[in-house]
């Protein structure tokens, strides 16, 4: 499912209707039905809706929903924000409906005209905003701030059309005053604002309708922001065929775990295993296999030191958790890493390593994985977390280009950068997940996935998805306080099952 700016969201708008013949007034309609459809959904005994519109193409939404309202028995109360006499085209079409189906419509020119007009729906059961639609890129101001500070007296629920009013579709970053909606209806594919937060918080529960917009006018935009949805991983989730036996699902190989780190190690493991692979084996120190073999007893330690050895069959390979930080460790890490032609995951130390190296990771061109948190990608590419943090996408990308590495850009909302330029964001995890040890779980799970022979992209977004996922069937079953990476590792089965269902 792409994720869109306005210019992007304008460009298929007027490819639908300039180049394949879509009428701009069917589509006005057909997102006026989907919002009818929303609202009836959502707030079924509703008698009264008040639809709060602007003078553009968003205000003209709001106006076929009332007469849709209309129709079907509901009540609408139109009031009109703005200079009336701009409205035209699709939107004047409409309003001049309403005004023949008698309607009772409201206008507020100026300030002065709030508090009065506003009071002809202080009574209805839910609110419309249809005041701005992806166009706004200032902040609202005059009349239009004072209506949305004024809603928001109202405590009236709200549905918006498109998005709140006061947000920048494309981008995180809310302007002042918002509306904040309980229901967000948009159209053809979220924007940048429904996704990422703080925005998306103003938007609620998101439904994303289809209006009838070509997908090639969608796939001609060539946008290169998706968001990860169920459909995506059905190919690596679907139920496993009976004539099959441990070698189908691959053998995963974890170089993992020191002396005082054996925990990295079993819970790479535990991820592997648990995601579906048919062998582990984990490669590290004497002690610590002893330690590793007690905490993940189904999978294998390699004790012997010999790599060669090691990634003979093997499919594919896990790097770094809970190895050494000191220089010995990452020269002998760096010659590693150079001497693996099997799918790689590069994780936590064996990042480390590779500071201020980023052109080292990936010179061949191999199947690769890198899953830094935003300090190890600080000291890989010489950055510094802050910036990093403030400019997630831009930075996932460019370390992607950087590394010749698919890149998972671990934290809130973790993402998946291609060299190309490509970049998913994952909607699921929640905040009980900031806790130590998640990170392997999920390298494990990745490795695993590669194992089983998916391409490292899908390996990637399937990995986070599923994790993420599994941490949220955690938090639902012991709450967001004190989840451990091994509860997130033990629920991932179940994670498949639900991701399967949807």
């Amino acid at each position: 499912m792409k994720i869109l700016t306005a210019d992007e969201m304008r460009n298929i708008d007027r490819r639908a209707t300039e180049r394949f013949g879509v009428p701009s007034i069917v589509l006005m309609e057909n997102a006026a039905i989907a919002v009818v459809d929303a609202l009836f959904e959502h707030y079924a005994s509703a008698e009264r809706v008040a639809l709060v519109c602007g003078t553009g193409a968003n205000g003209g939404d709001g106006f076929a929903v009332a007469r849709h309202l209309e129709n079907r028995g509901v009540v609408p109360v139109v009031v009109i924000v703005g200079d009336r006499t701009r409205i035209a085209g699709d939107a004047r079409t409409n309003l001049d409906i309403c005004e023949r189906l008698g309607i009772p419509i409201f206008a507020i020119a100026d300030e002065a005209d709030i508090e009065t007009e506003l009071a002809h729906v202080a009574d209805c059961d839910v609110l419309v905003d249809a005041l701005f639609g992806t166009g706004l890129n200032r902040p609202p101001a005059g009349v239009h701030a004072g209506v949305i500070r004024a809603l928001a007296e109202l405590r009236i629920p709200v549905l918006a059309i498109d998005l709140p009013s006061g947000l920048d579709a494309s981008s995180p970053a809310p302007f002042e005053p918002c509306v904040q909606a309980e229901v967000t209806v948009t159209f053809a594919a979220p924007k940048l604002c429904h996704v990422f937060e703080p925005a998306a918080l103003y938007c609620g529960e998101v439904i994303v309708a289809d209006i009838a917009i070509p997908n090639i006018a969608v796939d001609e935009e060539n946008v290169a922001l998706a968001l990860i949805t169920p459909r995506d991983l059905q190919p690596l989730v679907e139920p496993r065929l009976a004539a099959t036996h441990k070698g189908t699902y691959g053998h995963a190989g974890i170089i993992a775990g020191s002396p005082g780190r054996s925990g990295a190690a079993v819970l790479a493991a535990r991820g592997a295993i648990r995601i579906g692979a048919g062998l582990v084996t984990v490669m590290t120190d004497a002690q610590t296999a002893t330690l590793v073999n007690a905490g993940s007893i189904e999978s294998m330690t390699d004790a012997r030191g010999d790599l060669a050895a090691f990634l003979e069959r093997k499919d594919a390979i896990l790097i770094g958790p809970g190895l050494a930080d000191d220089e010995t460790s990452y020269a002998d890490i760096r010659a590693t890493v150079a001497a693996i032609e099997l799918p790689l995951v590069i994780d936590a130390s064996a990042l480390n390593a590779f500071a201020l190296r980023a052109n080292e990771l990936n010179p061949r061109g191999l199947p690769r994985v890198l899953t830094p948190h935003p300090g190890e990608l600080a000291r890989l590419t010489g950055g510094d977390t802050a910036t990093i943090n403030a400019n997630r996408i831009a930075s996932a990308r460019a370390a992607a280009r950087a590394t010749n590495c698919v890149v998972v850009l671990k934290g809130h909302q973790t993402l998946v950068a291609e060299p190309d330029g490509q970049v998913h964001a994952n909607p699921t995890g929640n905040p009980g997940m900031a806790s130590g040890g998640m990170g392997d779980v999920l390298g494990g799970v990745i490795a695993a996935l590669l194992a089983r022979g998916a391409d490292p992209v899908d390996a990637a977004c399937a990995g986070v998805y599923l994790h993420g996922l599994a941490g949220d069937l955690a938090k639902e079953e012991i709450g967001d306080t004190g989840l451990a990476a091994l509860d997130v590792a033990d629920r991932i089965p179940k994670a498949i099952q639900r991701a399967r269902s949807f």
